[in-house]
């Protein structure tokens, strides 16, 4: 199918309702689109950050607001490996309060091991000014399956709960072409955690490809072979921003096979280069053009005032992107 059938496929499932998770149901996939009791689903909230550092000292009160306020039927809550290394006991218990407090609210939840790079190849630290481990992003793939398999001991049974396998796989940090680069790698690790997974549950999994999980050409060529395994992307202001095809040579031809979930995207007019954008030269053609052309499921990064692209502002209210956000959530779907 060519991109314009592609797109007049899914306009059906673009202006779709919003489903939530607030009664018994079944998730699964139905060619390039989840379903919840057989009905199309797509997934449109926010991405929350970690209930260590990001939503240190927020309330559990944010997932009623999100719900209620600004209409999103689906959060993404993250585990940094670093700190889940430091204490894995401390930190399912904050999670599973966190994943509680959303489920309270009929919201759909995407628990997000939260690992940047990959093991042996490139292993970022943050700045030191941010406050977070210097190893708070790393992650071996031993580490990896040692979560998801509390996870799916604790939350497998859930089926409004999905596991993001691996937040941002990069194998080289100057690679910045979608050409499916190190996919036979990380498809092997992924393959790996799948199926320790499987042993304890049937969850919805989400799997990235490689370029900071920009880059979905690999698995368009050569997917994952579990049936319950969808894809997850990021796009921000700076990636593909000079392509004529922008954003399309990126997704490659997988939304015409597989359900795609944007985990992060975002814009601040006054970040540094690579969250840099606006409401003409991002927000409004990649919702338009893409969220809603597409259908793809997504949440926003991130409900924070401190972590960029912010949804609030130092005063706790919407910034101006988190209103562009809440409106376009609010919207007749």
């Amino acid at each position: 199918m060519n991109r314009r059938g592609t797109l007049a496929g899914l306009a059906s499932l673009s202006a779709a309702p919003l489903l939530r998770a607030a009664e018994p149901g079944h998730m699964d996939i139905a060619g390039n689109r989840l379903t919840w009791n057989g009905a199309p689903l797509r997934l449109a909230g926010i991405a929350m950050g970690d209930p260590v550092y990001i939503r240190a000292g927020r309330s559990i009160y944010d997932y009623a607001v999100v719900a209620r306020d600004w209409a999103a039927n689906c959060v993404r809550i993250s585990v940094h490996p670093g700190h889940w290394r430091l204490d894995p006991g401390l930190m399912m218990q904050l999670l599973h309060t966190d994943i509680v407090a959303a489920r309270v609210q009929g919201l759909f939840v995407i628990v997000d091991w939260h690992a940047i790079g990959f093991p042996g190849l490139y292993q970022p630290q943050p700045p030191p000014e941010w406050g977070l481990p210097a190893d708070a992003y790393l992650s071996t793939v031993e580490e990896a399956i040692a979560f998801w398999r509390g996870m799916a001991r604790l939350h497998g049974d859930d089926p409004a709960i999905l596991f993001e396998l691996w937040n941002e796989p990069v194998g080289d940090a100057r690679h910045w072409r979608s050409d499916g680069a190190h996919w036979p790698l990380f498809r092997a690790a992924w393959q790996e955690i799948t199926a320790e997974i499987r042993d304890l549950a049937d969850t919805i999994l989400l799997a990235a490809g490689g370029r900071w999980a920009h880059d979905l050409t690999g698995p368009a060529a050569e997917p994952l072979p579990d049936p319950r395994t969808a894809y997850a992307w990021h796009a921000y202001p700076n990636e593909d921003r000079d392509r004529p095809d922008r954003w399309f040579s990126s997704l490659g031809t997988l939304p015409q096979t597989h359900p795609i979930v944007v985990t992060e995207w975002g814009f601040c007019p006054d970040c540094a280069s690579d969250l840099r954008g606006g409401l003409d030269d991002f927000a409004i053609p990649f919702t338009r053009d893409v969220l809603d052309a597409l259908g793809l499921g997504f949440t926003a990064w991130c409900y924070s005032a401190g972590a960029s692209p912010a949804l609030l502002a130092p005063d706790g209210t919407p910034s101006a992107y988190g209103r562009f956000l809440r409106d376009y959530l609010r919207a007749d779907w």
